[in-house]
């Protein structure tokens, strides 16, 4: 079973001359996963209250030093909640990768990962690919443990009101 997006974007890539690049994978997915960084964005500075930036017009600001000195700074949690998850999607996936990524040099990862462990002729070597599992998934766990104050405090930000 292929994604239904699959076999035109490898039509199209082909035609472009981009396919099995780094730069079509990287547009693919900037065009598939931006969405969700887009939407959580839109939906939270609709809720700002108009008097947030009429206070800001009143002051002498405009539309640039209101997007950058009031908006940006008040959107940083959600911006950073979209790039945790971007960054989890990006690294989980797989089919992307598996079909628009040619040989071992422009491969992610997983996708190694995945030609590792099915690359043995007489059955899976449990013990080379879980070793093989630790290098993988250690850009994730740094990630986390640099961002871990981050996301917990992102997650407590809006629970206390008064």
């Amino acid at each position: 079973m292929l994604p239904p997006e699959i076999i035109p974007t490898i039509y199209v890539f082909t035609q472009l001359g981009l396919n099995g690049s780094r730069l079509g994978y990287m547009l693919v997915i900037a065009g598939t996963r931006l969405g969700v960084v887009i939407f959580l964005a839109a939906g939270f500075v609709r809720t700002l209250p108009h008097a947030f930036e009429e206070a800001a017009q009143l002051d002498g600001a405009n539309k640039w030093q209101i997007y950058w000195r009031m908006v940006l700074p008040v959107l940083t949690p959600v911006l950073f909640t979209g790039a945790v998850m971007l960054i989890i999607s990006v690294w989980n996936d797989f089919y992307f990768a598996l079909f628009l990524l040619r040989g071992s040099q422009t491969a992610t990862l997983p996708l190694t990962l995945y030609f590792f462990a099915s690359s043995s002729t007489h059955g899976v070597s449990w013990n080379l690919v879980f070793a093989h599992v630790v290098p993988t998934s250690l850009p994730l766990v740094l990630v986390h443990l640099v961002l871990q104050r981050r996301v917990l405090a992102g997650l407590t930000e809006g629970g206390v009101t008064g």
